[in-house]
């Protein structure tokens, strides 16, 4: 949970993410991070993990064009495929020939809204070249989007949070352990190599054919830690 929305709020709250990875993997230290476009979340992943690459997302972008231009029917699917087609580019160069000839037939075909926003994505040239520094890397936020459908299910039926901070990170936390450990579905399970649920294709191992008693015994440590050996 972060208090607040700017930088020493967020820095605080991610640095959560990056003492629990650590506790798994010391040395652990991401290359690249995909996020939105605001700047306090930039600013708190450059403070937790120097010399990391920021990627702004290219799906954010193209989002402000689609709920705009959706109506627009046939010129809407033109619209898409040009825009994506630019994503595709296989490199750098050719990525800032289809951005430019992207806003070049937007001058000439579109207005309005749509048009600012078509435009808007296309002078973000910059910040979209990025990815190309990191081959392999998340140049859209949409694995992470798809998660948090569910997370803000929860908390919209649970009427968001109330109290303290402290029972707001618990709330988190309890969304957590049973989206990581409540089954799947048949259908992603067979798809997961028998696995039926994150936590178990994570560790691959599963303590109880119970998804209840395997949550339990999973987390009567506290979690993940490195200590020494216990007294016998």
């Amino acid at each position: 949970m972060a208090e607040t929305p700017g930088t020493d709020d967020l820095t605080t709250a991610y640095s959560v993410f990056r003492d629990e990875a650590r506790n798994v993997q010391p040395d652990y230290a991401p290359k690249s991070v995909n996020t939105d476009g605001w700047k306090g979340t930039k600013a708190a992943w450059r403070s937790l993990f120097q010399g990391i690459l920021i990627i702004q997302c290219f799906l954010h972008g193209w989002l402000k064009i689609r709920d705009r231009a959706k109506h627009l029917k046939d010129r809407f699917a033109e619209i898409s495929e040009r825009v994506w087609d630019a994503y595709h580019a296989p490199d750098r160069r050719t990525f800032s020939q289809r951005i430019r000839a992207l806003k070049n037939w937007a001058t000439q075909c579109l207005s309005g809204i749509v048009l600012e926003k078509v435009v808007d994505l296309c002078e973000k040239r910059d910040r979209w070249l990025v990815a190309y520094q990191q081959p392999g890397c998340h140049r859209t936020s949409n694995m992470l989007d798809r998660l948090m459908r569910s997370m803000n299910r929860y908390f919209d039926n649970g009427q968001h949070l109330h109290g303290s901070l402290n029972s707001s990170k618990r709330h988190c936390r309890s969304w957590a352990l049973l989206h990581n450990f409540a089954p799947w579905c048949p259908a992603a399970t067979r798809k997961n190599a028998g696995w039926r649920s994150p936590a178990e294709r994570l560790n691959n191992h599963r303590y109880h054919e119970n998804w209840l008693h395997n949550l339990l015994v999973s987390a009567s440590l506290g979690g993940y830690r490195i200590c020494g050996p216990q007294k016998t």
